[in-house]
């Protein structure tokens, strides 16, 4: 299920709400043509919580999927354009992390702009408002962009997320499908195969104070900020844990690209439980992409405001499993592990609620598909 989202309409803080479609597919409907476009919105939002209460939110929305929070994908090289309108009462700027993070114009609140710029290097990357610093992007003005590479293979020609992978990054996927990892490849043109993971942590005060229209001091809000909500992918607890589109689902042998990102403000530690993932990319300090030079396997990694990491889940055997118990006759599948973060406050709700906050699960569907491949 999906928590309700609703429009929010009004001004000088009285606003009204109506209800927003609950399953759009959370992607943007790009209009290529040369190039990718997309048409935008940033609007004022009621969203619901694993509890109940009902927030007040801001989100981008694509006008033609309807989707909140939509993931932008795109192609290395490619020229991009945004048609955005500002529905909102406050003047807007639209920023990329790590691509345009202080380019683009202020759009003035009721207005339309146009926005170009060049997909540069291919990896994950976020789309954020600035215009309120860190406010209005933890109160929601926030999503995924993916930039695929135009070639992305390895010397022997296997499929990687990267143009120009490192020859760590080559080994590995080059091993998936191997007698260290059996199975497939990774495979970037089934949607299963990648997941996005956008991590949060929502302020009710903050929520208030903007739905009110007031000013935010940010050196105030930087100082007492305090969450009470922890979401992946605006969900949280049971909700997360069952939404398609966040759980990584798959057979033994079928590998998982996650692109994890870090919206909040505090910093989180992603714990995943029955296999290792192999630590990818990471941030630069300019915002970029960094390829790792070498890949640490890994059961948890560090996601400080802004990191972006990519990780592969391979869908190996779990270790704890003896290989002459396997498959397993008594568990039944699917095989249900789960993430958690490490930082214990995320995995409540209103400061109590566990485990209500920022969990989600993987799934092994059964051995491998077909038997040997």
């Amino acid at each position: 299920m999906r928590r309700r989202d609703f429009i929010a309409y009004g001004s000088a803080g009285v606003l009204s709400a109506a209800l927003v479609n609950e399953h759009p597919e959370n992607t943007a409907e790009a209009q290529v043509a040369a190039g990718f476009s997309f048409d935008l919105e940033l609007v004022e939002v009621f969203q619901e919580m694993i509890d109940g209460e009902v927030l007040f939110a801001l989100a981008l929305r694509d006008q033609i999927t309807r989707a909140l929070r939509p993931i932008l994908n795109v192609v290395e090289g490619a020229n991009v354009t945004f048609r955005i309108t500002n529905r909102t009462r406050k003047a807007r700027r639209f920023a990329l992390a790590g691509l345009a993070d202080d380019f683009f114009a202020p759009i003035p609140a009721g207005g339309s702009i146009q926005l170009q710029t060049i997909a540069n290097e291919a990896g994950t990357y976020c789309y954020l408002d600035n215009s309120e610093q860190a406010a209005s992007r933890v109160a929601g003005f926030h999503g995924m962009m993916v930039i695929a590479p135009s070639d992305g293979k390895t010397p022997t020609g296997t499929r990687t997320p990267y143009n120009t992978p490192t020859a760590a990054q080559s080994m590995l996927f080059d091993a998936l499908g191997t007698a260290r990892f059996p199975g497939e490849k990774w495979r970037p043109d089934l949607p299963s195969r990648t997941r996005t993971w956008v991590f949060n942590a929502i302020d009710p005060v903050l929520q208030q104070q903007l739905e009110l229209g007031r000013e935010v001091d940010q050196t105030a809000f930087l100082r007492t900020f305090y969450p009470r909500y922890f979401t992946l992918n605006g969900l949280s607890g049971y909700d997360s844990a069952h939404d398609k589109d966040t759980v990584p689902r798959g057979y033994v042998g079928e590998p998982v690209l996650i692109r994890c990102i870090n919206m909040g403000l505090c910093t989180h530690s992603p714990h995943i439980h029955g296999n290792h993932v192999f630590r990818l990319s990471s941030t630069s300090p300019a915002g970029g992409v960094v390829k790792n030079q070498s890949i640490p396997e890994v059961d948890t990694w560090m996601l400080g405001p802004l990191a972006r990491v990519d990780v592969l889940l391979p869908f190996v055997r779990p270790d704890d499993i003896p290989e002459k118990a396997w498959p397993p006759k008594q568990e039944k599948f699917p095989l249900k592990y789960p993430m958690h973060c490490h930082m214990e406050m995320s995995q409540t709700a209103r400061g109590g609620q566990y485990p209500q906050g920022m969990i989600t699960d993987w799934e092994l569907l059964g051995d491998r598909r077909g038997g040997a491949l």
